[in-house]
């Protein structure tokens, strides 16, 4: 008799497992549903930036409310680093075995202290956010899982130093940044460019709170020019601090400081400030703008900061992008694949991407807006491509 119930026990369980789909064993997919995962700055210094995930967010809702992806809904899990390397490595470490990718990750320090875990992990990362000369000497078995479409800080700011001297007529230049890869890089271009017109290179750190120092070595160096490599916050504490010594210097920044979010931190202030130009802004663009429009329905919220916006659904649409490509039967590996062999992809908001086997860095786009209290945006140069690094 036991060995009658024995063999029927057997019968019962072979007959559950039967019934079982294990052909989702991947991280992060399941038959209905394929999770994304990305860390950032949703509250901390940068927090502004935050943005690009809640951007990334509202496109995957928008695809699934079509349908999503050969039937499954798109489901981005972010986690809140606050911007400290720290905090990323534990949202890396939670959400390895939960996600089938990253996608945007974000922070130079951040993604340069965790490179390695994600290698030894090896999960894809779709447009990592920060310098890409942290890739130029990276061990290419590691590089491999990494996918960047960003613009080179160097590039860009002897891009902007040449132009505040050709163009602006900038006889002395000062040089505000955070002291980080992303600030030093910066300076590295603006020094390239600027030579003995640079007068003056002031660094901050991310825990600095008063810039009244940073702000009188500005009048002291008799700068006429401000190029800044520094975050959201800090930076409209600096301009602050700039108006109440009387300075008015001709104002330059960084892409990632593009956004009109700007204007609602550091006021008219930052009424006509010159800034890098990456991407296809909705207020530029016909075709970005009515792709914009209907994402803000899913979100009012992000109409108000526009750049930021546009660069978060670039990246979402490149994970639409590969996710279709890639069928129905996902794995790392494909996702891999299908990305090495992306050729001059382009969206209604980003410029043409390529990457393959040998070629990690997709894009390195530059020109200059210039950014009014009213939100609008001038186009002083066209984004043109620059020579990718890697």
């Amino acid at each position: 008799m036991r060995c009658i119930r024995l063999a029927f026990l057997v019968f019962i369980l072979f007959s559950v497992a039967s019934l079982v789909d294990y052909s989702y064993a991947t991280p992060g997919v399941e038959k209905d549903k394929v999770y994304i995962g990305t860390s950032m700055p949703f509250s901390g210094p940068a927090a502004s930036w935050g943005v690009l995930g809640k951007a990334m967010d509202a496109y995957f809702k928008y695809i699934n409310q079509k349908g999503g992806i050969y039937g499954r809904q798109v489901v981005l899990v972010s986690r809140d680093d606050g911007y400290t390397p720290a905090k990323m490595r534990t949202n890396i470490e939670e959400l390895a075995d939960k996600v089938l990718f990253f996608a945007g990750l974000l922070g130079t320090a951040n993604v340069s202290a965790n490179r390695d875990l994600v290698a030894e992990k090896k999960i894809p990362v779709v447009m990592p956010l920060g310098n890409v000369r942290m890739w130029i000497d990276y061990p290419k078995e590691k590089l491999k899982y990494f996918f960047v479409a960003y613009t080179d800080y160097q590039a860009e700011a002897d891009y902007l130093t040449k132009f505040a001297i050709d163009r602006l007529g900038s006889k002395k230049i000062a040089f505000f940044y955070q002291n980080d890869d992303y600030g030093e890089t910066g300076l590295k271009g603006c020094e390239t460019a600027g030579g003995d017109k640079i007068v003056a290179k002031i660094s901050h750190e991310l825990v600095d709170v008063d810039f009244s120092v940073h702000a009188q070595k500005v009048k002291d160096s008799g700068a006429d020019t401000v190029i800044i490599y520094s975050n959201p916050r800090q930076t409209s504490a600096f301009v602050k601090k700039l108006s109440e010594l009387g300075l008015k210097p001709k104002i330059l920044a960084s892409f990632p400081l593009a956004d009109p979010v700007m204007v609602k931190l550091a006021g008219d202030l930052w009424d006509g400030v010159y800034v890098g130009a990456v991407i296809k802004m909705p207020t530029v663009y016909p075709e970005a703008k009515k792709l914009f429009d209907e994402i803000v329905k899913l979100d009012q919220e992000l109409a108000k900061t526009p750049m930021l916006t546009t660069y978060g659904i670039m990246i979402a649409m490149i994970v639409e992008d590969v996710l279709k490509r890639s069928g129905k039967d996902l794995s790392r590996e494909k996702i891999m694949q299908v990305l090495e062999n992306t050729k001059n992809l382009e969206t209604p908001v980003s410029f043409p991407i390529s990457w393959s086997k040998d070629k990690r860095h997709g894009a390195n786009y530059i020109g200059i807006w210039r950014v009014f209290k009213d939100g609008r945006y001038e186009v002083i140069e066209e984004p043109k491509p620059l020579e990718t690094l890697f």
